[in-house]
């Protein structure tokens, strides 16, 4: 037989850099610069005398190079920390920034820069002193050429990763483009990063601020953390109270929950054991985790709780959360694997069906959606919702494979996938608060024509009375100050008088405005389009308009109103019925805008030759 050939010091080395670069790049995955990592190439250097002594980066083809032929064997900590350096190289744009200066200068410079920010990145010093933490490369060349003796690095002949006198960015003597995809990456490991650690940070203050709760309410929370991670930061944040007399004047039999305040109130008059107090905690965290109480939509709120009931009781059960309550509960097993909108859509064919129902908190929903005084800025202020999707998403980064049924994660998932366009929810605004025409009436006042052919028999005609199509309306506020965008004039009536169209809208009611209402009358919807003569131009005063127009007697008093303006307005508009507001996109270059108001806002998406910054 034989003998197996023994390997040189030469391959075991190269085999245990190879090892250790693996696990170096399984080690930055793990940190913010994760989302840089996925978007470079790795090849590995062939060991010619040209190849760099550790590693270089092409920025241009996007190429990390690593050698395993190092004279040394390196830790897989030691390879980490060369790939981060490499990483920042591309993220900082250090080739694109170089402009004209010396250009193994500047790379020194941006080496120590970058070795000042690595154990920012947890992966520690990547070779040698000398870093310069907390400035920037600028400043550090600028020092490097007034006191080239103060730096280690210096005094070694101008070392990189890629050898002595040898830039490990390649191609440093060109010009580079600069890549903001590179940046964008890297900003947005950072902000994961920071996330996270606010996320862990609630996490740690929410277990402070709810011990010494109501025992059945705290187990059930504890039981939560430990065995449902999804769901383990939000518990952290939203307050219990366990409190008879209040859940009486509530009307609360047993539990219910205000996402808009985080608060999760229980009856703890109930004698329940402590795995239906876990399914019932675990219940009301759901409502508020997949946002029921801002999905309503215009829907029946009694009829979509009873929905949502349905759906989170099947998940419970089908995961075996806690047991199900004697008290009795709403669960079907024939709804399994239908999402709560098909639900909805089930119960409301039925409605004397779900008069007999009944939730957690009894003859209402356990999702309290009537929260008097409660005023949302909307698109200016990080709301509640944010948090617990924010929550979320630190439970999700610590899921398994397998543990939760397809339908919860989905609904989870659908959280946080890309907003409806903004006319697509104006749309569906119309379509809750615009009523269609009803279907036609047959009378006998006429004949009808389709049956000329036997005129002897009598049939009645098809006809739609006045009054039906004067209900089918809506008003418009039009903003013509000065401040108003043509763009967004355009594209706001453009889609206003689509929807109207496809809704049978025969007209709409239209004032203009800037700093005095101009009453435009009725118009219809095909007026709206193309090009539109507008009265104004001057100061902003939306809300005489408002008051001009719900005046009118020939204006229906259940129509609604849409108020389409910029937003430099007065801070607060009333209007005492159904209205929104159209405005145009938010912009980073923008300060806020004065408008406060709880009602809908669409923003639209105007197309803009300029790029986003």
């Amino acid at each position: 037989m034989a003998r197996r050939r023994q390997r040189s010091p030469r391959e075991e080395r190269l085999e245990a850099n190879r090892l250790a670069i693996s696990q170096g790049w399984s080690n930055v995955f793990r940190t913010p610069l994760s989302s840089l990592a996925e978007a470079v190439k790795f090849e590995e250097c062939s060991g010619d005398p040209g190849d760099p002594e550790m590693g270089s980066v092409d920025p241009g083809a996007g190429i990390v190079r690593l050698n395993p032929h190092h004279a040394r064997a390196l830790s897989a900590d030691q390879w980490a920390g060369h790939i981060g350096h490499l990483l920042l190289h591309l993220g900082l744009n250090h080739a694109a920034r170089r402009e004209d200066r010396d250009l193994l200068l500047w790379n020194v410079a941006c080496e120590l820069s970058a070795e000042g920010l690595l154990p920012l990145f947890g992966l520690g010093q990547a070779h040698g002193p000398g870093a310069a933490a907390g400035r920037s490369e600028e400043e550090v060349y600028e020092e490097i050429l007034e006191f080239r003796a103060a730096y280690p690095k210096v005094k070694q002949e101008y070392r990189t990763l890629a050898g002595q006198h040898r830039p490990d960015i390649v191609g440093l003597g060109r010009l580079h483009l600069w890549r903001r995809d590179y940046e964008e990456r890297l900003a947005q490991g950072i902000r994961e990063a920071v996330e996270g650690t606010v996320a862990e940070v609630a996490y740690s203050l929410g277990e402070e601020a709810n011990r010494g709760g109501w025992g059945p309410a705290e187990r059930a929370r504890r039981w939560v953390i430990n065995e449902f991670p999804l769901l383990g930061a939000l518990a952290t944040q939203i307050r219990v109270i366990a409190d008879a007399q209040l859940c009486q004047r509530m009307d609360i039999s047993v539990a219910a929950v205000n996402g808009f305040l985080g608060e999760m109130y229980f009856n703890p008059e109930w004698k329940l054991s402590q795995e239906e107090w876990v399914f019932i905690y675990t219940h009301e965290l759901l409502h508020v985790a997949l946002l029921h109480h801002s999905r309503t939509r215009g829907r029946d709120p009694w009829t979509w709780n009873l929905a949502c009931d349905f759906v989170i009781n099947g998940w419970l059960v089908e995961m075996g959360v806690g047991r199900l309550p004697t008290i009795g509960v709403l669960y079907d097993p024939r709804l399994q694997g239908m999402s709560a909108d098909e639900v909805y859509d089930l119960l409301v064919r039925d409605p004397k069906r779900c008069r007999g129902l009944r939730g957690f908190r009894g003859k209402l929903g356990d999702v309290l959606l009537d929260t008097p005084g409660r005023t949302i800025y909307r698109d200016e202020v990080t709301t509640l919702d944010d948090l617990y999707r924010r929550c979320l998403s630190a439970g999700m980064s610590h899921l398994g494979r397998g543990l939760l049924p397809a339908g919860l994660l989905e609904e989870v998932r659908s959280l946080f996938s890309p907003p409806v366009p903004w006319d697509v929810e104006l749309g569906r605004w119309m379509e809750a608060h615009v009523p269609f025409v009803r279907e036609p009436l047959r009378s006998y006042a006429r004949a009808s024509r389709r049956q000329a052919s036997t005129p002897d028999i009598p049939r009645p005609a098809r006809y739609i009375p006045d009054e039906w199509r004067e209900a089918c309306t809506f008003g418009v506020v039009l903003d013509t100050s000065g401040s108003m965008d043509r763009e967004l004039l355009g594209r706001a009536l453009g889609a206003i008088a689509s929807f109207s169209e496809a809704r049978d809208v025969p007209r709409t009611r239209l004032v203009l405005c800037d700093a005095a209402p101009y009453d435009r009358g009725w118009v219809a919807p095909t007026d709206l389009r193309g090009i539109f003569p507008v009265q104004g131009r001057g100061g902003t005063a939306l809300q005489p308009a408002v008051i001009h127009l719900l005046g009118r007697p020939d204006f229906p008093a259940t129509a609604p109103v849409m108020i389409i303006t910029d937003g430099w307005c007065e801070e607060q508009i009333e209007c005492p019925r159904e209205h929104c507001f159209v405005l145009p996109r938010k912009r980073w270059k923008e300060g806020a805008i004065p408008l406060r108001t709880s009602a809908p806002i669409f923003r639209v998406l105007k197309e803009s030759h300029e790029p986003d910054d």
